[in-house]
């Protein structure tokens, strides 16, 4: 009997560790650091569809402001919205990526030059990102939830306070 409860201990215990985070492969690395380029990419674009196509279908959205949008036609309909007022040049900085089994979330930093294109203002944002996944059956890597930190702020006020003597 001893030796069958540790057994099933030692069992629970392996299936346990198997499933506990981990910083990702270098394969694995490759492929958030490719999904990362898309999703900027599809935006900088305007591919609407493609990014779209990047989010499970249930997947939310959270914006810097705390406004949430779920699921594909309501993502489309703000990434819609977003590409018909932005032309945006968005660059992340990954600052750390873990998977566990079928999850895994990518965090990190972000910077963006916005052109207003109704008036061709230029505006900047920066913050924090939090981008979760789930790897569907077919093995594919689809958003479930992406969180946005930060603010806009005019670019030209931005570049006079970065030209002022300390």
């Amino acid at each position: 009997m001893r030796c069958l409860v540790s057994g099933v201990l030692l069992g629970l215990a392996m299936v346990a560790a198997a499933q506990t985070a981990h910083d990702p492969t270098p394969a694995e690395a490759g492929t958030f650091a490719r999904l990362r380029t898309e999703w900027a990419r599809n935006l900088h674009d305007k591919h609407i569809d493609a990014s779209v196509a990047e989010f499970n279908a249930d997947a939310e959205f959270i914006d810097p402001g705390g406004n949430r949008v779920r699921g594909t036609a309501a993502l489309r309909q703000l990434f819609t919205m977003i590409t018909a007022t932005y032309d945006s040049d968005l660059t992340f900085n990954s600052v750390r990526v873990e998977v566990s089994g079928d999850l895994a979330y990518d965090s990190g930093t972000y910077t963006e030059n916005l052109l207003l294109r109704a008036s061709g203002k230029h505006q900047k944002s920066s913050g924090s990102y939090l981008t979760e996944y789930k790897r569907g059956k077919d093995g594919q890597w689809l958003i479930v939830e992406q969180v946005w930190t930060g603010a806009v702020y005019d670019a030209s006020l931005a570049n006079a306070r970065a030209a002022r003597p300390a």
